[in-house]
């Protein structure tokens, strides 16, 4: 194997696993895939000479930094994707709603049909919750 991939490939798993921990999932993600795309543009052949290098064969199947790439890639995406919906599921907060005679009867101004421009204008304020980090309450 070659030491300088291996080096490198822990350099940006490093790079990426820290961006993850001590700043944003999602800039991490940004960042993961945009620094090889930036090489890809920069140094067209030295990066398809890099990803090109075979590491290692195993009963005549061919691994190369290609392949360790990609599997970091999809590793991370996993931990990622896995941490957003963990996040979103614990930051969600559902109340029971108890109805009684007296308010059945009558509709109140969220069970009346909305206009789309007010649905669109309600998800993006739950969507930017979301990303704030704060709670969202939910209809039951």
């Amino acid at each position: 194997m070659d030491i300088f991939s291996i080096l490198l490939f822990l350099i940006y798993s490093l790079l990426i696993l820290g961006i993850m921990v001590f700043v944003s999932p999602l800039l991490s993600a940004l960042i993961m895939i945009l620094i090889p795309v930036v090489f890809v543009f920069i140094l067209p052949d030295e990066a398809a000479g890099f990803v090109s290098i075979m590491q290692f064969s195993y009963s005549g199947i061919q691994v190369f930094n290609l392949h360790i790439l990609l599997l970091i890639w999809s590793a991370f995406i996993g931990v990622i994707s896995y941490h957003k919906v963990l996040t979103w599921y614990l930051l969600r907060e559902s109340t029971p709603v108890a109805k009684d005679a007296t308010t059945a009867a009558t509709p109140s101004v969220a069970d009346q049909p909305k206009t789309l421009v007010f649905k669109i204008k309600d998800f993006l304020q739950k969507l930017y919750k979301i990303l704030k980090g704060e709670k969202i309450k939910l209809k039951s």
